[in-house]
C-alpha cells in the first residue's frame, strides 16, 4: 500500500445493499491454492510475487496509463522472470529490479493503447479542485517524455508513494543518490508538465495504487504454479536427455573402437605382435638393469658396514692405548716417589749412624777403659 497517502483519502464507501451481497455470494469463487502441496521453489516465487505485485502493478499502470494493459503485462513479466529464474545458467537473486527492467522491454514492444486515466485515476483525486484535476490529467503525458530512469523514480515516489529509503532498497541505490536524482527529475517534470499555480506544492497528494481483483490475483498465482511445474518438468526432461546422450555417446565410441579392431588387417596385427615383442625385450633389459642396481646397492651397503666396524675397532684400540699409557705414567710416578723415599731413608740412616751410634760406641769404649 501507499506509504504517503492512502488511495481512499477523501472518499466515503457506502454500505452494500442486499442485492449486492447476494450477487457476491452467488458469483463463482476463485479456486484456492493449497500451499501444503506446493514445492518449495514454487512457494518461494509466490512469496516474491506477493511481496512485489501491488507495487509493480501500480508502477505498470502509471507507466502505461491502462489498467487492462498493466494487468496483461503483469502476468507476462512474472512468467518471463520465472522462466529466467529456472534457467540452468542463472545464479542470481530475485529482485524488484528484474521486474522493472523487463517491464521497460515489454512496454517498448507494445503498440499504442487507449489510456483510462481520466476515468480511473483522475476521479479519485477528490481533494483537488476541478482545475487542478484537469491539470493533473496531463501529468502522465509530460512524465512519459522523460528518460526511463526518471520515469521510474517519479512513479515510485509521486504516484506509488514510496519513500526514498524504500526506493533505494528496491533499486539497490543509496538513499542520498535517490533523493538527488528525484530532485532533478521533479524539476525536469515540472518544466515538461507546466501545472497550474499552486499544484506543484501538492505533488505528494497524487498517489494512486490500483488494486488487483481477487480473481486476477488468483489466476496469476495459478498461472505461476502451472508455469513452474512445466518448467521443472522440462528441466528434468533435459537432464534425462543429457544422461541418455552421454550413455549413447559412450556406447557409440565403444562400438566404433570394437569395429576398428575386428576389421583390422592381419599385417597390422603382426606389426602389433612385433611391437609387443620389442616392448618385452625392453622390459627384460630394464629388469636386468634394476637387478644390477640392487646388487650394487647391496655391495655398497656391506662395504659401508665393514668400514663402520673398522672405525669402531680403531676407536677402541686408540682408547686402550691411551689407558695403558696413562697407567704406565702413573706407575713411573709411583716408582720415582718410592726411590725418593729410599734416598731420604738412606740419608737419615747415615745421619743417625754418624750423630748417635758412633758417639755411643766412643762413649762405651771410654767407659771400658776407665773401669
Amino acid at each position: 500500500m501507499s506509504e504517503i497517502l492512502p488511495s481512499s483519502v477523501g472518499t466515503q464507501t457506502a454500505a452494500p445493499s442486499v442485492q449486492q451481497i447476494v450477487a457476491v455470494v452467488a458469483a463463482p469463487q476463485p479456486k484456492a491454492i493449497d500451499l501444503a502441496v506446493l514445492k518449495k521453489g514454487t512457494k518461494d516465487f509466490l512469496d516474491f510475487a506477493d511481496d512485489t505485485k501491488e507495487i509493480f502493478y501500480a508502477y505498470l499502470y502509471h507507466r502505461t496509463g491502462s489498467a487492462k494493459l498493466a494487468n496483461t503485462l503483469l502476468s507476462e513479466i512474472y512468467m518471463d522472470v520465472l522462466s529466467k529464474a529456472l534457467s540452468l545458467w542463472w545464479f542470481g537473486k530475485l529482485r524488484m529490479t528484474m521486474l522493472l527492467e523487463r517491464a521497460e522491454e515489454a512496454i517498448s514492444q507494445q503498440k499504442g493503447t487507449e489510456a483510462d486515466l481520466d476515468t480511473l485515476y483522475i476521479p479519485t483525486l477528490t481533494w483537488l479542485s476541478e482545475a487542478e484535476r484537469k491539470s493533473v490529467s496531463s501529468l502522465h503525458d509530460g512524465l512519459w517524455t522523460l528518460e526511463a530512469e526518471a520515469q521510474r523514480l517519479l512513479i515510485l515516489s509521486l504516484l506509488v508513494g514510496l519513500s526514498d529509503e524504500r526506493i533505494g532498497e528496491i533499486l539497490s541505490v543509496k538513499t542520498d543518490l535517490v533523493t538527488k536524482k528525484l530532485v532533478q527529475a521533479k524539476e525536469l517534470l515540472l518544466s515538461r508538465w507546466q501545472p497550474i499555480a499552486g499544484l506543484e506544492t501538492k505533488l505528494g497528494s497524487l498517489v494512486f495504487e490500483p488494486s488487483l481483483s481477487i480473481a486476477d490475483e488468483t489466476n496469476l498465482r495459478f498461472a505461476l504454479v502451472e508455469k513452474y511445474n512445466s518448467l521443472r518438468m522440462r528441466r528434468y526432461q533435459w537432464v534425462v536427455i543429457g544422461g541418455l546422450f552421454a550413455v549413447m555417446s559412450n556406447v557409440i565410441v565403444a562400438s566404433v573402437l570394437a569395429f576398428a579392431v575386428i576389421v583390422q588387417p592381419p599385417t597390422s596385427m603382426r606389426g602389433t605382435k612385433s611391437q609387443v615383442a620389442s616392448l618385452d625385450a625392453v622390459l627384460l633389459k630394464r629388469q636386468m638393469e634394476l637387478s644390477d642396481s640392487k646388487r650394487a646397492m647391496q655391495a655398497t651397503f656391506q662395504e659401508s658396514q665393514r668400514i663402520a666396524a673398522f672405525s669402531v675397532s680403531r676407536d677402541v684400540t686408540a682408547l686402550g692405548l691411551a689407558s695403558a699409557l696413562e697407567a704406565l705414567k702413573s706407575q713411573q710416578e709411583q716408582e720415582a716417589e718410592a726411590n725418593r723415599l729410599i734416598k731420604l731413608l738412606r740419608r737419615a740412616d747415615t745421619a743417625i749412624e754418624t750423630l748417635i751410634i758412633k758417639p755411643i760406641e766412643v762413649a762405651i769404649e771410654y767407659l771400658l777403659q776407665i773401669f
